[in-house]
């Protein structure tokens, strides 16, 4: 046997390319149907990971069992990590899809074929895979590597290609026959799991394991609350979740743990509870408990997969059909609005959390009892070997979570330092612009450009709408810590990813006091979402009122929204900024009532040509008014208003006069030059310019 060190870090790379792999699908399947709003029948591409069902063709699977051929579908695997350079989104599609179903068929052969001791390093491999994935996300800020940079594609194109070359040149053993089973062995596989729960507890595992803890920083996205008490931030919380997930692994090693039994399964259910319906902290420790639990059924769902004595087609396509469910029905209960029978899905994440920690469950209480090595081991494979790829592998997980904790540290020392770097000023400058969830039009990941972008602005205060990208199916990607950790912001993130909205983001480059998140009424269409919140400008407290309404078919819902809205805007301080999507037109009902009702003015009430985004405001002096072209980075415009807070709330005296010249305004209140000057009409050039007769200022 080579080097275990070797065969541990190959394996281990391998499955964090079958995770990627996974983890990458899903989110370009729904970029299509995100440009149209409906189902685009790109959807079918989910089909990819039904691909284990050929290996029930029993030709099919003598087929994939030869050399050149098993070869051939690694091969398509590792190429596939090179759809991110594709020219255009359906290819990457394609060659993904194609490189998800050779993925799964690799899988199939090499855990159900080989030595017992090779089986067992490649199903570890896996496991150790998706640590090595969060572990990357973490110095990658939330992002993954392989999906959001080409230099980094690159490298790990190559080191998995060279991983891979060298798999290839040992699948020779593959086919071979594994050996007898020990004794003890042997009358353990008596009493072997049923194939169908088996397939069923293994894609459900492998959904809440991709659901939940794709990335460190997701459990603490499902406990947020309003400032002053956000509940845990996602750096260094995220090192929690971390820990647990690693601890979970080990569990299973230390014979005092009951982790077959009814108690662990009531407790991983209680904290799978309290991470849905918990506040703050306790959600947060719950979801540590959830991990706990979760990570300690890896090697008991693999030892019960592996050994179902089954075609190992029929259990690969059950989990798969298990998992791909289970990505769906998740995407029903957010997007309820836009798909077919989404009523029935609206909001349901209890019955999918619950179905899937029911079926773990019944696969640990009626499986057998026996460990991952204890099933594979045969009378060839030595128990030194066994217990030394144990120890060397519980010694790498360690590993793991020191370089998670080291990327941890740096990054929170690095955003400290960048916090509250502008002086205090009297002139605030605020922000609202439709993310979509940080893919640009053409569907590839915008977020260095949008970064880019926002800094441009010069903008003090940010609400970034459509920003809650934490569900499986748009990436896992904490969006607001990423943008909070790379302009050196505050941020606040609302409503909880648990809520089923599609979330609001806040960046501010002053202190946020205090904070609440509501969800508006939505009786008819998708959850609408709000922020208000109150920041600390030059010793002056300003509110906030930031929100994104649902869609204009739904009228009964607008009203109800508008007339919510203009409440919380009324019950506002003397000063108070609203940034809203409300998709309704200048003067219709829901703009009338948040301008009478809320007792707010609009930044520019003879700007007909709008749509979804307003910024109006109450108690401050206008300086400026922006509308900025989108250049396909999003499908909307950033809009941006500059204001003077007033020395004496009560006596003062507002702008009128609009010009458009920049020469007769001071300096201090220019809006950037980077996006050109005063420009009438539509920009309908690929670059970021001003547009739709603005800028304006008022003196």
């Amino acid at each position: 046997m080579r080097s275990l060190w070797r065969e541990i870090l190959l394996e281990t790379l391998l499955g964090y390319v079958s995770w990627s792999l996974c983890h990458g699908l899903a989110p370009m399947i729904y970029y299509f149907p995100l440009q149209t709003l409906e189902l685009t029948g790109l959807e079918g591409f989910g089909i990819a990971f039904l691909s284990p069902i050929f290996l029930t063709i029993n030709p099919f699977w003598k087929l994939v069992n030869k050399q050149w051929m098993l070869a051939l579908l690694r091969i398509i695997t590792v190429g596939s990590i090179a759809s991110f350079q594709a020219p255009n989104a359906k290819i990457r599609l394609v060659v993904l899809a194609l490189g998800v179903s050779s993925s799964l068929i690799v899988q199939a052969v090499t855990w159900w074929t080989g030595s017992g001791l090779q089986r067992y390093l490649r199903t570890w491999g896996f496991i150790s895979g998706q640590i090595f994935l969060v572990v990357l996300r973490i110095w990658y800020t939330s992002l993954n590597p392989i999906w959001s940079y080409q230099m980094s594609n690159r490298v790990i194109l190559t080191l998995s290609t060279i991983a891979t070359l060298d798999r290839i040149s040992t699948d020779g053993d593959c086919s071979k026959p594994e050996g007898k089973k020990t004794s003890q062995a042997a009358k353990g596989m008596t009493c072997r799991p049923h194939w169908l729960l088996a397939g069923a507890a293994f894609g459900s595992l492998v959904f809440l394991t991709h659901w939940i803890f794709g990335e460190v920083s997701l459990v603490s996205r499902w406990a947020v609350s309003g400032h002053p008490h956000p509940g845990p931030d996602p750096n260094p919380f995220g090192g929690a979740v971390l820990l647990s997930l690693v601890s979970g692994l080990m569990l299973p090693t230390c014979t005092w743990f009951p982790g077959t039994s009814l108690i662990w399964w009531v407790t991983g259910a209680a904290s799978a509870a309290g991470l849905l319906y918990l506040p703050t902290w306790a959600a947060a420790v719950s979801g540590c408990v959830l991990a706990l639990f979760a990570a300690s059924m890896w090697p008991l769902v693999l030892g019960h997969l592996i050994s179902s004595g089954s075609s190992p087609g029929k259990t690969m396509t059950i989990a798969m059909i298990f998992y791909l469910l289970d990505i769906f029905f998740c995407a029903w209960c957010t997007a309820f609005k836009f798909v077919p029978g989404g009523v029935y899905a609206r909001e349901r994440s209890d019955v999918l959390l619950g179905t899937v920690m029911l079926i773990i469950g019944l696969n640990m209480l009626f499986g057998p009892k026996k460990s991952l090595h204890f099933l594979l081991q045969t009378k060839n494979s030595p128990k030194l070997l066994f217990r030394n790829s144990e120890r060397y592998m519980k010694l790498f997980l360690w590993l793991l979570v020191g370089v998670g904790f080291l990327g941890l540290g740096l990054r929170h020392k690095a955003y400290e330092r960048n916090l509250g770097k502008r002086a205090p000023a009297t002139e605030v400058s605020a922000a609202i612009w439709p993310l979509r969830f940080g893919y640009d039009n053409e569907g590839w990941t915008s977020l260095e450009r949008s970064a880019q972008l926002l800094n441009q602005t010069g903008a003090d205060f940010i609400t970034i709408l459509e920003s809650d990208a934490s569900k499986p199916f748009m990436g896992n990607n904490d969006l607001t810590m990423w943008l909070g950790e790379k302009l050196g912001f505050y941020t606040d993130f609302g409503p909880s990813a648990r809520d089923h909205t599609w979330g609001i983001m806040v960046l501010s480059r002053y202190p946020i006091v205090r904070s609440e998140h509501h969800l508006l009424p939505s009786p008819e269409g998708e959850i609408a979402p709000a922020i208000t919140l109150t920041v600390t400008i030059s010793d002056k407290l300003v509110d906030f009122v930031v929100t994104h309404f649902g869609n204009h078919e739904d009228d009964l819902d607008r009203k109800l929204q508008a007339i919510a809205i203009s409440k919380l805007l009324k019950s506002s301080s003397n000063q108070v900024i609203f940034l809203g999507y409300i998709t309704s037109a200048p003067g219709s009902r829901d703009y009338q009532q948040l301008i009478e009702h809320g007792n707010v003015k609009d930044i520019d009430s003879t700007d007909q040509d709008r749509w979804c985004e307003y910024i109006m405001y109450r108690g401050l002096i206008r300086l400026g008014y922006a509308r900025i072209s989108h250049a396909e980075l999003s499908d909307s415009e950033i809009q941006m208003a500059k204001f003077r807070i007033p020395d004496d709330p009560i006596n003062y005296r507002d702008n009128q006069k609009v010009v458009t010249d920049h020469r007769e305004v001071p300096e201090k209140i220019h809006f950037s030059p980077r996006f050109g000057s005063y420009k009438e009409g539509h920009n309908y050039e690929n670059n970021h310019h001003f547009h739709m007769s603005t800028p304006k200022y008022f003196l």
